[in-house]
């Protein structure tokens, strides 16, 4: 596959993931209100079901894909530009899937990682270091702020008292507003880099 498809594999991935949140999120406005209507008819907590519960797994599948999409895609290009002396990597290889899993580890090591393949993969006259930077650091800030509301909210569905709705829609459209700002700058990143 070439460089350029193994790159729209990886947009299209991504914005399969945008569309799921976007998708989950609005689904929560309605799923909300008929999570309360059901908690007020007397239903168990555990016997309640909407909407925005099940299509969750959509999220879930978009982002096993789209991980594995960007992995595959960051791996071929680390061997590329390390086997042509493109650029200095500063990271090993193996760090490239798990530096995404790891806790404390995925706050910094896969940002690293992307700044080093952008950096590799962008001619000397043509580098716009403080533009490359700047998106660099939107698209890290956004992405590590959307994970974090993401992880909050579902902390949030299983610590909450069982008389309470468990998720808010305010705060799934939020998250998927940021993941989209995310999604801008990731795009051009993985543009830029092939």
């Amino acid at each position: 596959m070439s460089q350029n498809q193994r790159a729209k594999k990886v947009i299209f991935a991504s914005r399969l993931l945008l569309a799921a949140v976007w998708i989950v999120a609005v689904s929560s406005i309605p799923s909300a209100l008929d999570y309360r209507r059901q908690l007020d008819a007397g239903v168990e907590p555990k016997d309640l079901a909407t909407l925005f519960s099940t299509l969750l797994i959509l999220v879930t599948i978009t982002s096993i894909v789209a991980w594995f999409t960007v992995i595959q895609w960051m791996r071929e290009r680390y061997d590329q530009y390390v086997a042509h002396g493109s650029g200095q990597m500063r990271l090993s290889r193996s760090w490239i899937a798990w530096s995404w899993l790891l806790p404390i580890v995925s706050f910094w090591y896969p940002k690293k990682m992307i700044d080093d393949l952008l950096r590799a993969s962008t001619p000397i006259q043509a580098v716009n270091s403080d533009k490359d930077r700047i998106r660099t650091q939107t698209w890290w800030a956004t992405w590590i702020t959307y994970t974090i509301m993401s992880n909050l909210a579902t902390l949030q569905i299983a610590l909450l008292p069982k008389d309470t709705v468990p998720f808010q829609p305010n705060t799934q459209i939020a998250a998927a507003c940021i993941l989209t700002a995310s999604y801008t700058s990731w795009e051009r990143i993985i543009r830029q880099i092939g």
